[in-house]
Order: structure tokens, then C-alpha cells, then sequence
């Protein structure tokens, strides 16, 4: 029997490249994005601005007779800045996109959720925190683990966490121009806002394959029980280690690799 499954931010790349893969299964595809570009015949697109709530009860409406064996979300942003600069209007966007939205995603659509449906979210390894000068989207992924943690816990809904590392897609030149005006607006931290820089666009192109990714997250899709967390790559396996040193010895390891890289690249 096939079965229902709902792609919220299907325009990311990560995305697209897991329909592809879902694409040759028994699912029927329904996909959201802020503008509706029909992906093929095989996917149902429905516009969704996750940051409107009229957006989500409109689509409320729409689905109210469907019945979703798995909701998975890949809409996020990365605001980056150093915490004596941080711009709070540019943390409550951040929180929206990556916190807020979770909440309208299970208030608005959880509901058509069945009996043995789960909800993903497609995290990051920067839900660990340990990564400076991306404080907001540490906080936002670490806070949307904590909510959709106790989600499962009060409703009984199999919630599944997938914090991938770095992966070679458009995210992370996307994420530049994001911050392009908090990047060259000050003076402070010039070496450390260039390494970022010259990372992001590293990461572009050199990270993780996006489809040896969304092979795997296929593939958790598909699981009867899967996990509650998944860290997909080594740079995501070591930053989870990050939980059972002291705090004073992983920061002293950070500020060093940081140093280390800021002055390879000189």
C-alpha cells in the first residue's frame, strides 16, 4: 500500500535530491515551498512560507482528509555573527525559520500524522553548540532538538533528529549572502569573518556528497522504528564527542583548530 509522505522546503537542495530517491518508491510525494515550481507529475507542490501562519492554515485545509505516514522538514537558515555584534532582529529571524516553524509544523500539520507516523527534522551538527561565531543557528538547532524532543515524549509521535555535518550543497553560499551586511558592517574579527567566508564556500563545494546524504535519509524514511538521532558524517560523529569532554577542554580545542586554520589560510 503506498503511503503519504509530506516534504516541507522541498526547494533545497538536500531535498530535491532525497525525492529523487523517494521518487522510486511507493510514496505518494506531497512537497511545500515558498513558490510552487512543479517538481514532476509524481510530486504534489503546495505553496508554504513556513513563517506565515496563514500559509499554514490554508494548507491545513487542504491536506484535511490525508493522512501522512512521515512529515519531514529541510527549511533553514544560518545566521552567523559574533555575539558582541549580534543584530537581535537577525536571531528572531533565525529562530523563526529553524524554531517557530517547528511549532506551526506540529501545531498545523502533526495532527495528520497516522497512528505509526513519525516526524524529521533535519538538524545539524551545530546543535552540539561548539562552533563560534554561529551562535544563532547553534541555539536554533540545539532548541528545535530540546522542543521536538519533548513533542514526542507528550503526544507519543516518533520524532527522529538527522544532524548531518557539512554537506556540498548551495546552503552554504546561500548562507553568505545572508550574512553579507553582518560580515562586512564592522571591523572586529576581520581574520575570523574571512575564514568563514572561505570556509562556507569549501564546504560548497568539498563537503559530504549531498547524494550519499540524501541516500541515507531516504533510507531512514523508510525504517518501521527508526532512531530518535542520526549524525550522518565524521565531522558530525566528532562534534557529538564534544558532549562527554569538559566544556573548558573543548573550548581550549576549539579556540586552537580555530587559530590553527585562521593562520594556514594567511
Amino acid at each position: 500500500m503506498d503511503k503519504n509522505i509530506l516534504i516541507i522546503g522541498s526547494t533545497s537542495e538536500l531535498a530535491k535530491r532525497t525525492i529523487e530517491e523517494l521518487k522510486t518508491l511507493d510514496y505518494n510525494i506531497y512537497a511545500t515551498s515558498r513558490g510552487v515550481n512543479p517538481i514532476d507529475e509524481k510530486v504534489r507542490e503546495f505553496h508554504l512560507d513556513v513563517s506565515n501562519v496563514e500559509d499554514f492554515i490554508h494548507l491545513k485545509e487542504k491536506f484535511r482528509n490525508i493522512e501522512f505516514d512521515t512529515i519531514i522538514n529541510f527549511t533553514g537558515i544560518a545566521i552567523a555573527s559574533a555575539v558582541i555584534e549580534l543584530d537581535e532582529l537577525e536571531l528572531k529571524k533565525q529562530l523563526d525559520i529553524n524554531l517557530f516553524a517547528l511549532v506551526r509544523i506540529i501545531k498545523y500539520l502533526c495532527p495528520n500524522l497516522s497512528k505509526k507516523g513519525k516526524l524529521i527534522n533535519i538538524s545539524s551538527m551545530a546543535r552540539y553548540g561548539i562552533f563560534p561565531f554561529l551562535s544563532p543557528y547553534c541555539i536554533s538547532k540545539a532548541a528545535a532538538d530540546i522542543l521536538l524532543n519533548s513533542y514526542s515524549i507528550e503526544s507519543n509521535i516518533k520524532v527522529v533528529s538527522i544532524r548531518p555535518g557539512a554537506i556540498a550543497t548551495k546552503f552554504w553560499e546561500s548562507s553568505i549572502e545572508l550574512n553579507k551586511k553582518t560580515l562586512e558592517n564592522t571591523k572586529k574579527f576581520e581574520q575570523e569573518k574571512e575564514f568563514l567566508i572561505k570556509n562556507a564556500n569549501k564546504n560548497s563545494l568539498h563537503a559530504m556528497n549531498p547524494i550519499l546524504a540524501s541516500k541515507k535519509i531516504a533510507h531512514i524514511i523508510q525504517l518501521k522504528n527508526p532512531k530518535s538521532v542520526y549524525n550522518i558524517g565524521t565531522d558530525a560523529k566528532i562534534a557529538k564527542l564534544s558532549r562527554f569532554l569538559p566544556l573548558d577542554m573543548v573550548n581550549s580545542i576549539v579556540k586552537f583548530v580555530l587559530k590553527k586554520r585562521i593562520n594556514k589560510k594567511k
